[in-house]
């Protein structure tokens, strides 16, 4: 666990190379294999797979199989909020407050850590895909 957040840091790693691999596939025209997916972001072919998997469940990039098929993005750059992103691959299970031992403040620590999350899912959904690849374009 990350107790201070430093500048230029990317967040929990499946989230920034999920970001990334939209991110390429968007500038990109036709399809991508994963194992060149991989080898432009620096990561391992298998985690970027999964994360590719995570992605075409939810419609945001279309799986085409074969020798000659690969991943492409499913969705307009400008309807993909990074929100969409985070709640389609972020791991959803929490533990209710009731299902604790109880030490007379579970209840009021959900609430804290509901606020955080509600707060910072509404700050990802003032982004889309489109938002990152222009600021792409002006670096």
């Amino acid at each position: 666990m990350q107790l201070i957040i430093q500048a230029g840091d990317l967040g929990p790693k499946w989230f920034h190379v999920a970001l990334r691999t939209l991110v390429l596939l968007a500038s990109t025209e036709g399809m991508l294999k994963s194992h060149y997916i991989a080898e432009r972001l620096g990561e391992d072919p298998t985690f970027v797979r999964k994360i590719l998997s995570k992605l075409a469940k939810s419609d945001y990039v279309k799986s085409h199989g074969g020798r000659y098929g690969g991943y492409s993005i499913n969705i307009s750059p400008n309807e993909l909020t990074v929100k969409d992103v985070y709640r389609a691959l972020g791991d959803s299970s929490s533990t209710p407050f009731y299902t604790v031992p109880s030490t007379g403040v579970e209840y009021y620590i959900s609430q804290i850590i509901n606020k955080a999350e509600k707060s910072f899912q509404d700050e990802l959904n003032a982004y889309t895909i489109q938002d990152i690849l222009d600021f792409k374009d002006r670096t």
